[in-house]
């Protein structure tokens, strides 16, 4: 605590030294700024290659089902009923005109692809997109 000049001896300023807790914000800020990009990983799974296929740069929602048959929505691992709870809760308004897109890995049976978009489909969405890879052109290959 700092004392006033000119004033009697017992009264006392009451301030807080700002630049320490601004030092810890700007030290934390740099690590959660490092760390984030980390922490979105997924699931690895082998799209398979379409020739026509168009690169959507959107915010729809995205379920991923692995060679295992495991399920992903939101860089968590869940059971397809936690997946089709979740989905439940965000199926309202515009996201059930919006859709999702199913990136099914190239191993998995068309069965689970099948069982997964009827899974979508129950918990309000309509529009269940194909998400794939695209292929690398031949004439682009041969040409360079």
């Amino acid at each position: 605590m700092a004392f006033t000049p000119g004033s009697r001896r017992n009264s006392q300023m009451a301030d807080i030294n700002m630049t320490p807790l601004i030092d810890v914000m700007l030290v934390l800020l740099i690590i959660f700024m490092v760390a984030a990009p980390m922490m979105t990983t997924g699931m690895e799974v082998s799209l398979p290659e379409s020739r026509t296929g168009k690169n959507l740069e959107s915010q729809i929602p995205v379920v991923t089902l692995a060679g295992d048959g495991k399920y992903q929505f939101e860089n968590s691992v869940m059971t397809a009923q936690q997946l089709q709870t979740e989905l439940k809760k965000r199926a309202f308004g515009d996201a059930r005109a919006q859709g999702v897109i199913v990136r099914g890995d190239q191993h998995v049976s068309y069965g689970k692809v099948v069982e997964l978009m009827d899974l979508i489909r129950e918990a309000g969405y309509t529009n269940v997109g194909l998400s794939s890879q695209q292929a690398v052109s031949l004439q682009k290959s041969n040409s360079e």
